[in-house]
C-alpha cells in the first residue's frame, strides 16, 4: 500500500488509516470492561489491516474501549513499535493538567510510552477552538509532553465550518489536521489547501459514511458511477489528490478490508473511465438550482438556529442523486445545541427573510429548508 507524507510530522502514512470507533461491543460501559470477544475482534480487524499494508491507526480518548483494546492487541502482535504509526486525541480542557492527565490515561491504555500523534479532538466550534488556543492550556500542555518526548507532533481534528477550520489552520499551531472532505462534501477543499501551503498533515474523516452511505448505495448514484462502486470512485478521487495523505476506514469486521483494496488499481488513481463518471455526475448535480448554492455561508448566521447550508446540500444530494436514506441519517443527527452536528430543523423557520436578502444566487432558502425538511420527515 502506498504511503504519503504526512506533512512536517515526520511520519509516513498508508493511504488507508485504520479508524478504531467502531470493535465489537467498544462502546459499552463499563469502558475499562474488555470482554474477550471484544479482543478477539480488535485483534482481528487490526490484524486485516496490517496484512493490508496499512501502517497508522487511530483512536481516542472518547472512543469507548479502544484504546484498551488496542493496547491489548499491540502487548501480543510480534511487529516492531517503528513499524506502525499510533494517532489518538482528547477534547479541548479546561486546564493543562487535565490534559496532562488524558495524555497519560492514552499511553497507560495503549501501552505505549510514547504515542506518534496527538490530535485536539473536535475544535467544531469558536467556544473549542478558544478554549484549546488558552495560554497556558491543555495546548500548553501537549506541548510540553512533546518537549519531553511522548508525543510526536500535535494536531487537531475539526466538523467546523470552513471559516473557522482556516482560522485554526493558520494559527499554525498544528502539524496536521484531521476534516471531512470528500466528492460529495468538497466545501473543505479551501482548508485542505491552506494546510497543504503550511505544510501540515491532511486525514480525511469518514469519507464513505459520513461521505454519504456509500456502502449501501441508492440505484441511481451506483448507476452512476458504474462500473465503480461508489466508494471505489469516491476514494480515488480523493486518492487522485496529492495534498490528501490519509483516509480514515472506520472498520468492524475483518473482511471489511476488502472493499477498499479494490480502490488502490489501477493507477494512476484517476483515468478516463473515472473522469466521465465524474462529468455524469456533475451532470446531474447540475440539473437542481441548489449546485448554485456553495461554500459563501452568507446566509448565516440563522435566527433560530437553521445550518442552511447543510439543509440545502443534504436536499440537493436527495433531489439529483436519490441519497434521500443519507440526507435523513444526517438530518435526523442535527441538534441546535451539538457541536458535533449542529442545526435546528427546517419546520423552525419563521420566513424573517434575513437569509432571502444575504443569498447572492436569490435562492427561495425558506421555502427550501421548510420543504428538506418535511422530506427528510416523511
Amino acid at each position: 500500500m502506498e504511503r504519503r507524507k504526512f506533512g512536517a510530522t515526520g511520519c509516513h502514512l498508508s493511504v488507508f488509516t485504520l479508524g478504531t470507533m467502531r470493535f465489537l461491543n467498544g462502546w459499552d460501559a463499563p469502558h475499562d470492561h474488555l470482554p474477550e470477544e471484544s479482543i478477539e475482534n480488535a485483534h482481528s480487524v487490526i490484524t486485516a489491516a496490517l496484512k493490508a499494508g496499512i501502517n497508522h491507526i487511530e483512536t481516542a480518548r472518547s472512543y469507548g474501549k479502544s484504546e484498551g483494546l488496542i493496547g491489548q492487541v499491540l502487548s501480543h502482535l510480534d511487529i516492531p513499535r517503528s513499524n506502525l504509526v499510533i494517532t489518538t486525541k482528547a477534547q479541548p480542557t479546561e486546564t493543562a493538567a487535565e490534559m496532562r492527565k488524558n495524555l497519560e490515561e492514552s499511553l497507560r491504555l495503549l501501552g505505549l510510552n510514547r504515542v506518534d500523534l496527538f490530535a485536539l479532538h473536535g475544535l467544531n466550534n469558536q467556544q473549542r477552538h478558544d478554549l484549546a488556543m488558552r495560554p497556558g492550556g491543555c495546548l500548553a500542555a501537549l506541548q510540553q509532553a512533546q518537549r519531553e518526548g511522548l508525543i510526536g507532533a500535535i494536531g487537531f481534528s475539526s466538523h467546523a465550518p470552513l471559516p473557522l477550520l482556516l482560522t485554526t489552520i493558520a494559527t499554525r499551531a498544528f502539524a496536521f489536521v484531521n476534516l471531512h472532505y470528500n466528492f460529495f462534501r468538497q466545501e473543505n477543499r479551501a482548508a485542505v489547501d491552506l494546510a497543504t501551503a503550511l505544510g501540515m498533515g491532511v486525514f480525511i474523516i469518514s469519507p464513505n459514511e459520513k461521505g454519504g452511505l456509500l456502502y449501501q448505495p441508492p440505484p441511481k448514484l451506483a448507476q452512476l458511477t458504474h462500473p465503480l462502486h461508489p466508494v471505489h470512485f469516491n476514494e480515488r478521487w480523493l486518492l487522485s489528490q496529492p495534498q490528501v495523505h490519509t483516509l480514515s476506514l472506520g472498520l468492524s469486521l475483518p473482511q471489511h478490508m476488502d472493499i477498499h483494496l479494490e480502490s488502490l488499481n489501477p493507477r494512476p488513481f484517476w483515468q478516463g473511465n473515472e473522469r466521465q463518471i465524474q462529468a455524469d455526475l456533475i451532470q446531474a448535480l447540475s440539473r437542481s438550482p441548489l449546485q448554485r448554492c456553495g461554500p459563501c455561508r452568507l446566509c448565516l448566521p440563522c435566527p433560530v438556529q437553521i445550518d442552511i447550508p447543510t439543509v440545502l446540500r443534504l436536499k440537493h444530494l436527495r433531489d439529483t442523486l436519490d441519497m434521500d436514506h443519507f440526507a435523513r441519517f444526517r438530518y435526523e443527527m442535527m441538534q441546535p445545541d451539538d457541536h458535533w452536528i449542529p442545526g435546528a430543523r427546517g419546520h423552525l423557520c419563521t420566513r424573517c427573510g434575513d437569509c432571502l436578502a444575504r443569498c447572492p444566487q436569490a435562492l427561495p432558502i425558506a421555502d427550501l429548508v421548510r420543504q428538506a425538511h418535511h422530506e427528510f420527515s416523511l
